[in-house]
C-alpha cells in the first residue's frame, strides 16, 4: 500500500467527524414510535420490556427453517461443576452466528429493535455477539446472572449491554420463560442468586430487551415436548469490548457482502472522530480499500 504524504494525512485529519447514528436514514411509523418510548421508558424504570409481535408469523417460520441446522446443534450437557457453572442439565448455546448464517442479517438491522438499543445505550453502540438458544424438555433453570458482569464497573451505572430475546417458540411459565429481577439494574448490592424473580411470558415473535446489569437467567423447561427456540442479540457500547471478536470470528469474504449498516454494526465504525479508526480513516472505508 502505498504511504501517504503529509498534505493527505492533513487532509484525512480536517475531514474526520462524527461518524452518522447507525439509525441514520432510518424510518418509523407513529405507531413504532411510541413502541420505542414505551419499552425505552419501561427499561429504565424496571431494567426489561417485551415487545409483541416484533415478528410475523411468517418471519418466525422462516426464521426456523432456515436457522434449524444451527438448532439442532443446541442440545443440553450435564453440568457437575459448581464453582464454574450453574450445577444440573444446561443448554448449549450456539454463537458466532454471523459466521453460520445469514438468516439473521436483516433482523439485526430492523429499524425498530435499532431504535429501541440506541434509546437504552446512546448513538455509539455495537453488536457483542449473536447467539441460538433452543432449551429443550428437562433442561434446568440458570442460576440469576447480569450480562455486564465481565466489565469491571461499579454498580449502579450507566447501561453498558442492552440484551435482546427473540422468541421463535412460545415462552411459557411450563418451558422456562425468562426470569427478571425488576429494578436490579438500580442496586449497588451484589448479585443474590436467591432473589425474588418475576417471569416473563411471552408468544413467538416477541421481543424481550433487558439493560445488561438486570439479575435475570434462564427458567427451567418443565415439558416433556416442548423446545424454547431463541435469537440472542447482545449489544453493548461501542467504546467497550466486544463479547464475541467479530473481526476474525467472521471472513472477509462474508463481511463484504453484508448491508453496510450491519458491518457497521458489527464493529466497522468509529466510535466517536478518532476512537476506532484506522490510519485516521473510517474503518470501513479502510476495510473496503484493503
Amino acid at each position: 500500500m502505498k504511504e501517504k504524504t503529509l498534505e493527505e494525512y492533513v487532509k484525512l485529519i480536517e475531514g474526520m467527524r462524527m461518524p452518522e447514528r447507525l439509525t441514520a436514514g432510518l424510518k418509523i411509523t407513529p405507531k413504532q414510535q411510541t413502541i420505542v418510548d414505551t419499552s425505552v421508558a419501561e427499561i429504565k424504570d424496571k431494567g426489561y420490556s417485551a415487545v409483541p409481535s416484533f415478528l410475523t408469523q411468517n418471519q418466525v417460520d422462516d426464521l426456523c427453517t432456515q436457522l434449524e441446522p444451527i438448532f439442532a446443534v443446541t442440545g443440553n450437557r450435564q453440568v457437575d461443576d459448581k464453582k464454574r457453572g450453574w450445577p444440573g442439565y444446561q443448554t448449549v448455546h450456539i454463537p458466532n452466528l454471523y459466521a453460520k448464517t445469514r438468516a439473521i442479517d436483516e433482523l439485526s438491522i430492523d429499524p425498530l429493535l435499532l431504535f429501541i438499543v440506541e434509546g437504552v445505550l446512546g448513538r455509539a453502540f455495537q453488536m457483542s455477539v449473536a447467539v441460538a438458544m433452543s432449551p429443550g424438555p428437562g433442561s434446568d433453570k440458570q442460576g440469576l446472572h447480569q450480562d455486564d458482569g465481565h466489565y469491571p464497573v461499579p454498580r449502579p451505572h450507566q447501561p453498558l449491554v442492552a440484551n435482546t430475546l427473540i422468541a421463535l417458540d412460545d415462552f411459557t411459565l411450563e418451558n422456562g420463560a425468562t426470569m427478571l429481577v425488576p429494578e436490579s439494574h438500580k442496586w449497588e448490592k451484589e448479585l443474590d442468586p436467591k432473589a425474588e424473580v418475576s417471569r416473563v411470558e411471552m408468544k413467538a415473535g416477541s421481543l424481550l430487551i433487558w439493560d445488561g446489569a438486570v439479575w435475570h437467567g434462564g427458567g427451567e423447561n418443565k415439558t416433556k415436548n416442548e423446545i424454547r427456540r431463541s435469537i440472542n442479540l447482545n449489544f453493548n457500547v461501542s467504546w467497550l469490548r466486544q463479547q464475541e471478536n467479530q473481526y476474525i470470528g467472521i471472513s472477509r469474504e462474508v463481511i463484504r457482502k453484508m448491508p453496510e449498516r450491519l458491518q457497521r454494526l458489527l464493529g466497522y465504525n468509529r466510535v466517536n472522530y478518532l476512537c476506532g479508526g484506522v490510519d485516521y480513516q473510517d474503518p470501513l472505508e479502510y476495510f473496503r480499500a484493503n
